[in-house]
This record gives C-alpha cells, sequence and structure tokens, in this order.
C-alpha cells in the first residue's frame, strides 16, 4: 500500500479554528514540523488525522495510554472510513506494522530500548503494553521497512522520560520524515533545558486554540474553579502548632544570645567593605545579618548599610525567612564560620532537637512533614462529602460528579461491618468510604479504577446488558453496593459500561484514579469535578479539568464546576503551602473572572483574601464559593458575556505599581528655573542701573525691563524646562511611565534585530487597576515576540539579581538625591552595543541614566550596593505573566 484510499474523508464539517489550521498547514509544515497546543475536546484527534491524510505517506502515531491508542483508531474508523471493522492496513501491533501503525510511548519503548530498562513513573493504574519479542531484531526490520514518513505525536508532554530518548533515536533513523506533535498540556513548568528538549523534538509551536474561543464557538461548556478551604485536623493541628512554638522560642532566644550577637557583629563582612564577591555570591545572607543586627539594636549594622541610598525605615522586619537565610549559611555555607566551635554546636543542636534542619537547610515556617501534612490532610475528606451535598442539592437527579485521587489504597475497604477503623489517608477508597458513612443514601456512589470497580447493586442489570465475563460480590459492610472482578483483558469495556452506567445516573458520584480517568476518559455528562490530587504539575492538572468542561449532547446550558481542596495553616500568612503550590497552578489555568467580563489566568480572578486566613475568614470563602457555586446560571451568562467581548488570547504582564520607574524630572526644573531667574535678575539690574546713571527712569520701565529679561531667561533655559516638560508629559501618569519604559525595550529589541514588526505597525498597551497593578501587553506581533517582548520588560522591572549591565539614575548631587538601578534584559545586556543602543532609548523617553557593566571590580560593588537596595528582593512579589482572553 502506497497510500490512503482516495474516498477516505471527514464526514463532518470543520470547526472554524480546525479550518483555520488546515488553512495555514502549509506553511506550519514547511520546518516538516506541526506543532499544535489545544485542550480537551476541541478534536486534536481529527485534525491530526487529517493532516495525516493530506501528507498520505506511511504513518506511525505514538499515543501515551492504551486507552488513547485506541481512539485514535476508532475515530479514524468511525469519522473518516465509516466502516464498522478496521481494515487490516491499520495496525495496534508493532511486531505487525502496517502503513498506519498506531502503538504507545511505552510500546515503541519496549522494543528499541537497548537497556532494558524503563524509568518512566510507573504511576497507581498506568498500563503498560506487552511487547514482549522473543526476535527483537525481527520486529525492528518490519518496523522499518514500512519507511514511516509521518509521525504523529499525541499528547507529547508524555516525553519528558525514558520514553523521550527512545523516541528521539528512531526519528533519527526515518528519513523524509515530517512530525506532527498535539498536546493540550505543554510543559510549560518544567525548566529551561527540558523545554528546549521538548521544542527539538516537537518544533516551534504553530497554533495555539484557545479555550475562550472553544466555548465561544460552543464546543467546550462555560466552566469555573472553586476552592473548598479546610483547617488541619485535631490530630493534624497538634504538632503544627507545637512546631510553631518551639521555632518561636528558638527564634527569642537567638536574639538574646550574646555570644551568637558577637559572632554576627565581629563577622568580616560586616567588618569590612572588601569581600564583594562573597557577598554577592550570597546577598541574600549578608542582607539577613544586617537585618539581625538591626534588631537586636546593635550599631553594627549601619557600617555596611551605608553603603546603600536608602532610608533606614525601609528594611524589611527580620521574620522567620530572613532567619532561615541567615541560620542556613551560617551552618552550612561560610567559610568564616567554625560550624563545631560554640554558639553554633550549640544552635545546630537545638535547631535538630525541634526537627529544623532538612537536608543541610533550616525549616523554620514549615517542615516537609509539616507541609505532607497539609497536602494529605483527612479534613479534605470532609469537605469533599459538603461539595457532594451542596452539589446534590443545587442539581439534584441531574449530579454527574467525578472525584479524582492519586491512589487506591484498597486496603482502607472494611473487612466487615464491624469495621468502622478511621480513615487517616487520602485515596479513592478512603474518599468512598468517607462519603457512604456520612451521606448515607443521599448518593449513588461508584469506584473506578484499574484494579477495584463499585457500583450500586441497583445498577447491576444495566452491566449485565454489556456480555462482559464478570463476578459481583455483595460488600461485606454495606449490602447496597457490589464489587466488581471481570476476566481477560476487558479493563476499557469495563470502563466503557461503568462510564455508560454514571451517564444514565445509576452512579451520581464516581471516585477513581487520575491515572485511568484522569486524561483520555471520555464522559461529556461530568458536570462537576473534585480534584483530591497532590499531584501539583500544570499538565496533570489541565489535563483533569478536561474531563469536565466537554459539552453534552442536549444540554446546551451545561456548565461545570471544578473544586481544588486545600488545607490551611492558619498561623502562615500566606496560608502554607498547599495553598501556595494550588497558587503555582493556577497560574496557567484561565478562568472567568467573579468581577469583569474577562477571561484571564491566576488564582487573583477568584477575588479571594492573600493573607488572612483565620477560621472566621476560611467559612466565608467556603459560603462565598458555595454561593458562586450553586449559581449555575451567572456561570453560563458570564461566560458567554466574556468571550462575546473578546476576539483573542494575549500575555499580559501585571506589575505592581511601585515598582515602575519614575522620572527624574526635578534636576532639569531646577536647572531651568536658576538660569530664567539669573538671567531675569542679570538683564532687569543691568538695564536699570543704566537709565538710574543717565536719570531717565520711567515709572514703569521696571516692569517691562523685567519682562523681558523674564523671557531672555526661558529662551536661554529652554534646553533644560523643554527636557524637563517633555519627560513629564510622557511620563505624567503610572500608565504612561509604563509604556514609555515598554517603548524603549519595544525599540530596541527591534533595533537589535530580535523582533520584526515595525514599532510603527504594533502598539503597547497600559491599564491601572483599581488596586494599583498595571497591565502591559501588545496588539499585535508573533507569539514569539510577545514572549520575548513581556520576558525583557519583566527582567528590567523584577529585583536585580547577576545582570551583566545595570541602569543606573540619579537625581541630583547635593539636595534630593535619588538612586535607582534596574537590570539590563539579559538578551539586550548581553552585547555592548545592544546595551547603548537600550540607554539611547532610555535617555529620550525617560531621562538621563548610565550603564554599570558588572562584570569588573568597580562594577561588582556598585552591583552588590543596587542588589542591597532592594532588600527583601529575594522574597519580593515579583511581577506576574498572564494569559487574557479580549
Amino acid at each position: 500500500m502506497e497510500a490512503f484510499p482516495k474516498s477516505v474523508e471527514f464526514c463532518y464539517p470543520w470547526r472554524s479554528y480546525q479550518a483555520e489550521v488546515l488553512k495555514n498547514l502549509d506553511e506550519h509544515l514547511e520546518n516538516n514540523h506541526l506543532h499544535l497546543i489545544a485542550p480537551p475536546g476541541s478534536g486534536k484527534t481529527v485534525l491530526g488525522l487529517e493532516v495525516m491524510l493530506r501528507l498520505n505517506k506511511p504513518t506511525l502515531i505514538v499515543a501515551p495510554t492504551l486507552a488513547i491508542r485506541n481512539q485514535w483508531v476508532d475515530r479514524f474508523v468511525s469519522l473518516f472510513l465509516q466502516v464498522n471493522e478496521v481494515p487490516d492496513w491499520i495496525s495496534m501491533d508493532l511486531r505487525n506494522p502496517t502503513f498506519l501503525t498506531v502503538t504507545t510511548y511505552q510500546g515503541l519503548h519496549a522494543l528499541f530500548d537497548e537497556n532494558g530498562h524503563d524509568d518512566t513513573e510507573q504511576i497507581d493504574d498506568e498500563e503498560a503494553e506487552e511487547v514482549e519479542f522473543s526476535e527483537k531484531e525481527v520486529a525492528r526490520t518490519k518496523f522499518f521497512a514500512c519507511n514511516f514518513q509521518t509521525l504523529i505525536l499525541d499528547e507529547a508532554h508524555h516525553l519528558r522520560t525514558s520514553w523521550w530518548r527512545t523516541l528521539t533515536d528512531v526519528r533519527k533513523k526515518l528519513t523524509n520524515l515530517s512530525t506532527v506533535a498535539l498536546t493540550a498540556t505543554p510543559p510549560y513548568d518544567v525548566d529551561k533545558s527540558e523545554w528546549d528538549r521538548y521544542i527539538e523534538l516537537c518544533g516551534p509551536i504553530d497554533e495555539e486554540i484557545e479555550v475562550a474561543a472553544l466555548v465561544k464557538e460552543g464546543d467546550l461548556c462555560p466552566h469555573q474553579d472553586y476552592i473548598w478551604m479546610s483547617k488541619p485536623t485535631k490530630q493534624e493541628q497538634g504538632p503544627i502548632e507545637f512546631y510553631h512554638r518551639e521555632v518561636e522560642q528558638f527564634k527569642n532566644d537567638l536574639l538574646h544570645n550574646e555570644d551568637f550577637q558577637q559572632l554576627i557583629q565581629s563577622h568580616p563582612w560586616i567588618q569590612s567593605e572588601e569581600f564583594v564577591e562573597e557577598k554577592l555570591a550570597n546577598h541574600a545572607y549578608f542582607i539577613s545579618m544586617i537585618l539581625y543586627l538591626k534588631e537586636i539594636g546593635s550599631n553594627a549594622w549601619e557600617k555596611p548599610f551605608q553603603l546603600v541610598d536608602e532610608k533606614a525605615e525601609h528594611l524589611p522586619e527580620f521574620d522567620l525567612e530572613w532567619t532561615q537565610e541567615l541560620l542556613t549559611s551560617l551552618l552550612y555555607k561560610d567559610k568564616w564560620v567554625d560550624p563545631k566551635e560554640e554558639p553554633i554546636k550549640s544552635i545546630r543542636k537545638k535547631l535538630s532537637a525541634i526537627g529544623a534542619i532538612e537536608r543541610r537547610r533550616v525549616q523554620l515556617i514549615a517542615t516537609k512533614a509539616m507541609e505532607r501534612t497539609l497536602l494529605h490532610s483527612t479534613s479534605k475528606l470532609d469537605s469533599i462529602n459538603k461539595i457532594i451535598l451542596l452539589e446534590k442539592k443545587s442539581l439534584g437527579d441531574s449530579l454527574r460528579l467525578v472525584i479524582l485521587a492519586d491512589y487506591i489504597y484498597g486496603d482502607d475497604l472494611p473487612k466487615s461491618k464491624e469495621d468502622i477503623s478511621p480513615l487517616v489517608r487520602l485515596g479513592v477508597i478512603p474518599v468512598f468510604e468517607s462519603a457512604r458513612r456520612e451521606l448515607g443514601e443521599q448518593c449513588k456512589l461508584g469506584v473506578l479504577t484499574g484494579s477495584i470497580v463499585i457500583i450500586p447493586k441497583s445498577s447491576l442489570p444495566l452491566l449485565e446488558k454489556s456480555q462482559l465475563k464478570f463476578e459481583a460480590e455483595v460488600l461485606v459492610h454495606d449490602e447496597r453496593y457490589v464489587k466488581i472482578s471481570w476476566q481477560g483483558a476487558s479493563r476499557q469495556r469495563m470502563v466503557q459500561f461503568i462510564t455508560e452506567i454514571f451517564a444514565a445516573g445509576e452512579i451520581d458520584v464516581l471516585v477513581g484514579t487520575t491515572a485511568l480517568l484522569g486524561e483520555g476518559w471520555d464522559a461529556p455528562s461530568v458536570n462537576t469535578l473534585i480534584l483530591a490530587s497532590y499531584v501539583g504539575t500544570f499538565m496533570l492538572t489541565n489535563q483533569m479539568r478536561g474531563r469536565a468542561i466537554r459539552i453534552e449532547k442536549g444540554n446546551p446550558e451545561k456548565a461545570a464546576n471544578i473544586w481544588h481542596l486545600v488545607c490551611v495553616d492558619s498561623a502562615l500568612e500566606d496560608g502554607g503551602y498547599d495553598l501556595k503550590s494550588l497558587r503555582r497552578r493556577f497560574r496557567s489555568l484561565t478562568g472567568v473572572d467573579e468581577e469583569l467580563p474577562l477571561i484571564v489566568s491566576g488564582i487573583d480572578r477568584l477575588r479571594i483574601p492573600q493573607n488572612d486566613y483565620t477560621k472566621a475568614t476560611i467559612e466565608e470563602i467556603n459560603q462565598e464559593m458555595t454561593r458562586r457555586a450553586i449559581d449555575r446560571s451567572r456561570l453560563f451568562t458570564r461566560w458567554k458575556r466574556a468571550v462575546s467581548e473578546g476576539s483573542q488570547k494575549r500575555e499580559e504582564l501585571q506589575v505592581d505599581k511601585v515598582f515602575i520607574p519614575r522620572p527624574f524630572i526635578l534636576r532639569n526644573t531646577l536647572k531651568s528655573l536658576v538660569l530664567t531667574s539669573i538671567i531675569t535678575i542679570a538683564y532687569t539690574f543691568n538695564a536699570l542701573a543704566e537709565k538710574i546713571r543717565f536719570s531717565t527712569v520711567e515709572s514703569n520701565e521696571g516692569v517691562v525691563y523685567l519682562s523681558m529679561g523674564l523671557i531672555f531667561g526661558v529662551l536661554a533655559s529652554s534646553p533644560f524646562w523643554w527636557k524637563a516638560l517633555r519627560i513629564f508629559l510622557f511620563n505624567s501618569s503610572i500608565e504612561k511611565r509604563m509604556k514609555s519604559v515598554g517603548e524603549a525595550i519595544y525599540h530596541t529589541l527591534y533595533e537589535i534585530g530580535l523582533l520584526q514588526t515595525p514599532p510603527s505597525e504594533n502598539r503597547i498597551y497600559t491599564e491601572q487597576a483599581p488596586l494599583g497593578e498595571v497591565y502591559c501587553h501588545l496588539e499585535r506581533g508573533t507569539k514569539y515576540e510577545q514572549k520575548l517582548f513581556l520576558q525583557a520588560l519583566q527582567e528590567l522591572l523584577d529585583p536585580i539579581e547577576n545582570p551583566r549591565y545595570i541602569l543606573h539614575r540619579q537625581s541630583g548631587k547635593t539636595l534630593w538625591v535619588k538612586h535607582d538601578y534596574h537590570a539590563l534584559p539579559e538578551e539586550i545586556g548581553r552585547r555592548k552595543d545592544y546595551a547603548e543602543t537600550f540607554l539611547a532609548q532610555w535617555q529620550k523617553k525617560i531621562g538621563k541614566a548610565e550603564l554599570i557593566y558588572t562584570r569588573t571590580p568597580e562594577g561588582r560593588k556598585l552591583l552588590l550596593k543596587a542588589r542591597m537596595r532592594a532588600m527583601s528582593a529575594k522574597f519580593v512579589k515579583r511581577s506576574e505573566r498572564l494569559s487574557v482572553w479580549k
């Protein structure tokens, strides 16, 4: 077989965004790559199949799981071939590849891995394809004989493991290859090297279909993320409170430890202005010393602080974060301190006694054990029950709620009626048991995993129609439910039929694992999702959310609620590790803003308190989330309004107004006033003196000469006042100041050839929010240009780290002296001529400044000074990138 049958074609019309991808297909494939990002439910599979047909060459499709592998074949047979049986030129067996072969990453790895090992993470329920070949060489020969020239990688983010190495080796041996990479969740949260590896395989991102566009087209349903907060249980809270008390006592003792005070006061970094490189290498440690000395009332902090052109009242408090920084460096990094001598020896012993040392780091805010307690807190079981009740009350028989957990914990299933052991962990069976005990007959529960299936006894007749070979065992502790076991390799069919029972309403609360149901599971009836998973990656979270946001035929007004569970440590201002982890995940999750008709990423769109997590506040937040969640009609309406008012996704930078540079116009203004005054007075005095000498002074001539002198003075000082006026006009508001900074960066990036869109054909938008944040984005330009511009702007405005060049501004030399420092963005600072181009743009749009090269001894001293000015730079809230649909 040399080509696909000519009669093969997609049996439905293309959606508008799909048609747009296909319209630009030739352009995208110029580099032999198509890299498409699209959310679950957007039709990635049929797009990939259509691209395959248009390329019309032998094709290898690789999917992450058996279920998704089977979906590719099912979609092609039903939507393109429109037949009931799979033709013989389609194969799912790598031992017998054909013109179109569909396999899994694990299957490919098993065939070609020379070392016989696999470092992929085997998550509970993950099924590896059985590809044990007695004659691997024969199978490999058959494989390459197919001469595959189209390679389709489905959900290519899975290539973060040994699968990637195998696939890369195989791809190098295939000639004239076109690669099509499809994913809903690119690995945005990996480091640069891993991202570069991903792009090397998949190619640059060509198209990105947005969730908002799909909701606008009616191909995904409106949805919202909600948070349900809890506090640790009494058993969990006890050790946490005890630890906080121990730490507070330890810190108090540290502040009154005279030997420790003397150690810091006599430290070479405090006593000398030398050791610049050491201070730069660990400047947070250096700052922590200054803060400690100021906290205890010692004057020793003033000497090193004199290097800084800053007011002492701007120094942050010596809190637990700074205490951690100080002690970690003293114990493990400082060559000037002997850790075996006093008082360090005693301090280390005390820290060890309270469990505050982990992997050569001092942990005073929370230990790893405390973090795990919050993540795994059994208080979340009670949260789940409350969410089930409120959703059941709201939706009644229409409720189709799914709960996803990471592990099964089958041993937690009671062995008898009398077995009512307390539930002490978060997993599928504990969630099922907790709901069964607390909710009784208010809901019809079910469990769906790869090894355990539980359904209501009343739904057995529906399962019997499936013709599957299975056995049903009534639960010994509850006769209302049966445990299902089956024979043979029929797990996918079991999943299919349990899903149908769920869709029919015989089960309205289904508990399953993220591995089995979190990705690739197609259940459009799901209208409520509870994420009881604590695997906090963006990719997995986004995949799980995708289970709930699919449209359902016959239900055009479907709106989905997605619940995130959080256990909060009220003693910490930021709420603790669990909430911080959730905030990170939300940076890449988009949804409708609670106040504005806007689709935006980040947790701020939920409008919840940032740093107040008392018991009363937690209850208030949960009540507010309940109020919003039960009003699905409001959610539906808000989504429709938001997507109708917007037209495309864009990247924005959110910056606190305190980080935006202020123009220094006072110096030019003073020069103008002084020069004008001198000329005016001098001219008037000289003219009047001549008149007085000849006694010809008229009564109004003084005013005339004064006015003429003023005119001459204004003209003579025009270079100064005009410059001051121009800078003021272009920087009179926070938005204009932000725009001027952005223009300086954009013009520089364009002049040095990193941006291709001319400044005259683009526009920088800035807007100030009511709370003081300023937003900036580009109107036009490619996605790459927008990301590059915002990255450079972010580097300039964020606290200084270790740039090659810094920008120094100074207002005046005697009175009202103010210094300002900014890091030149990496792409601009890599060459001197680039840096000078930026300096010229800055001076033109913002005002006078100078460049400092930080790789010289003098430059290192000034870099230390610049970093010390932002004393809390290590912990300060930085600018944030947002995805916005407008």
